[in-house]
């Protein structure tokens, strides 16, 4: 049977946790800037636990009586560590890269992502997956906080088609598919476990990225 084309369509991306293995080299970098500002670190896996929201957010939970300009400042030492020293921790997906060939075939494949342009580059290198795979890379300057569903619009407008999948490894992917209509699939490559993810109710759990050209039959 004849697969249809569906090139019109878009499959998006998180990236940490779903594209890269990053988790390490974010948590590093936020306790550098915590150590710069005369804050005490955090337990690695305590501040990993709370990866899906923007870096700002995350600052204030675990240091709610900052002031803005405090937080905004940790932010971007944060950045300035992850570019600079810690990015050097991430790994790459086993296998992602061949998946994102096999799917840029039958679909247009974006990316989203709470960091800065400078951090998914700079992310995107270390694991050896060139831009080029993407036909549009959205930052955390051109989207709001998931799960707003204007993130859904914007995805469209840049890439240009329609959204059919949203792939992600936190449950902030998996609302934002399920309250815009759009189908979604967890991967347990990141911060949510198997349990934690059905609990958001996503189409489909796989193991990893690897596993989507033959879950969507386009191997």
């Amino acid at each position: 049977m004849a697969k249809s084309d569906t090139r019109n369509k878009i499959i998006c991306f998180d990236l940490d946790g779903t594209l890269v293995d990053s988790n390490l080299a974010h948590a590093k970098s936020f306790n550098l800037a915590f150590k710069a500002n005369g804050l005490p670190e955090i337990p690695e896996e305590k501040l990993i636990s709370e990866f899906g929201p923007p870096a700002e957010k995350i600052i204030k939970k675990f240091f709610p009586n900052l002031k803005e300009d405090q937080i905004k400042k940790i932010a971007s030492d944060k950045v300035k560590y992850l570019i600079e020293s810690t990015s050097k921790l991430t790994k790459p997906i086993a296998n992602c890269k061949k998946a994102l060939k096999v799917l840029k075939k039958s679909f247009k494949v974006a990316l989203y992502s709470h960091c800065s342009s400078e951090e998914i580059e700079t992310l995107l290198k270390k694991a050896k997956l060139d831009k080029e795979l993407f036909d549009a890379i959205l930052d955390k300057s051109k989207i709001h906080e998931k799960p707003d569903l204007d993130i859904i619009d914007k995805i469209e407008e840049v890439v240009g088609g329609e959204l059919e999948w949203i792939v992600g490894d936190t449950t902030y992917d998996i609302e934002l598919g399920r309250e815009g209509e759009i189908k979604t699939i967890a991967v347990l490559t990141g911060v949510h476990d198997l349990n934690t993810l059905r609990s958001a109710n996503p189409t489909a759990i796989l193991e990893s990225v690897s596993l989507i050209p033959l879950y969507l039959n386009l191997l």
